[in-house]
């Protein structure tokens, strides 16, 4: 009993030394952690390559290369391998030569149509009883300060395209110089890729060896789980986006809405973006189609209502809902949480993330009910 105490109190000696040394040297300590980050930073992000492509190969080798597979593990691998790279690259190809174009054209559009736009809402208000009415009502100084107010909003958005073109540059800067860690990352990606069974045999090998059964068999279920929740997400938001972009454009050209193209295909990829995604592309669409009739506008937000509602309860249920296994309250709990904590990228991968422990929690709730049920039969 009183080696156990004396190993407790050690401990816990050792668990605040721990912290004292944490928080004297706590700068040291981040500086160092950055620098370690920085290290391994290509890693990291072959990892996160290698990851993304494994989506498409496990999917590849289970259906299309299964034959193959049964004959030559190796060919099919290295067939998988290159055409999940050939299917990233063709994406990224049509992304550089249809987002970027169609977002120089919105920006370009916004620029020229807004004093349109405003001068387009000034005659609506002096041309209209009821604005009239509401002019009267609020005084002589309405049409000042919407003046004022559009003239504050076009230099924030001159502004905007300002620190945008500088953002760009210095993304194509960094991107020029990290071309070197773009190579490691991309090496060690293929490598994992080509690897990956032995890789994992040696993870689990090692968690076999230096963990209790228990501890090891919890830690496979939950990495089960993360891996299938984030691969199905993603498969899922991205055939949503498609699916979604595809249908805006169509009906924008059928209703022979300007800028159908340019509409369509952004608000397809800031769809990418779990709910409210589709939003920003329909406002950045609205302004656009605002600059040439204020009746187009509104009758394209009619539209994209229309659409919202068919994605919100048809498309995304079946294609994304579906897959993640969560109620949509709580993709709009994890979404605020996400883009609270890290912005866009944390809106992105909130919602599997939050996936992940709704139905980890829902495992233990279940074993736990079990356990009180069997506690209480006896």
């Amino acid at each position: 009993m009183n080696k156990k105490l004396d190993a407790k109190i050690l401990m816990y000696l050792l668990v605040i030394f721990i912290f004292l040394m944490v928080y004297n040297y706590s700068e040291t300590i981040i500086n160092w952690v950055r620098m370690m980050i920085s290290v391994v930073e290509p890693l990291i992000f072959g990892g996160l390559i290698a990851y993304l492509l494994n989506i498409i190969v496990v999917r590849l080798e289970r259906t299309v290369l299964r034959r193959l597979q049964a004959r030559s593990t190796y060919l099919a691998r290295a067939l998988s391998v290159v055409s999940a790279i050939f299917i990233i690259g063709l994406v990224i190809y049509l992304i550089i030569k249809l987002i970027v174009p169609q977002v120089s054209t919105i920006i370009t559009g916004l620029i020229r149509g807004l004093p349109l736009l405003v001068t387009q809402i000034q005659t609506f208000i002096e041309d209209s009883s009821l604005a009239s009415e509401v002019f009267n009502y609020f005084g002589e100084n309405l049409i000042a300060d919407f003046n004022d107010y559009s003239q504050r909003i076009l230099n924030f958005a001159t502004n905007s395209v300002s620190q945008f073109l500088t953002s760009f540059v210095q993304v194509i800067g960094g991107a020029t110089s990290g071309l070197f860690s773009l190579v490691i990352a991309f090496s060690f990606a293929l490598y994992v890729l080509f690897g990956k069974e032995r890789l994992l045999h040696q993870v689990s090998t090692l968690g076999q060896a230096f963990l209790s059964s228990t501890t090891y068999r919890r830690i496979a279920v939950l990495m089960t789980i993360t891996n299938q929740t984030f691969s199905s997400f993603f498969v899922g938001q991205t055939i949503e986006a498609v699916i979604l972009g595809s249908l805006c454009t169509i009906g924008m050209l059928l209703l022979r809405f300007p800028f159908a193209l340019t509409i369509g295909t952004f608000i397809g990829f800031t769809a990418l973006i779990p709910l409210f995604g589709a939003l920003i592309g329909a406002a950045v669409g609205f302004l656009l189609i605002a600059s040439q009739s204020i009746t187009q506008a509104l009758l394209f937000i009619i539209f994209i209502i229309v659409l919202q509602q068919l994605e919100t309860n048809l498309i995304y249920p079946r294609v994304v809902g579906t897959s993640i296994g969560i109620p949509g309250i709580w993709v709009l709990v994890a979404i605020t949480i996400g883009g609270g904590l890290g912005g866009l990228a944390g809106m992105l991968l909130g919602v599997p993330t939050f996936a992940t422990v709704y139905q980890v929690v829902g495992i233990l709730t279940h074993k736990r009910l079990q356990m009180k049920a069997m506690a209480a039969g006896e």
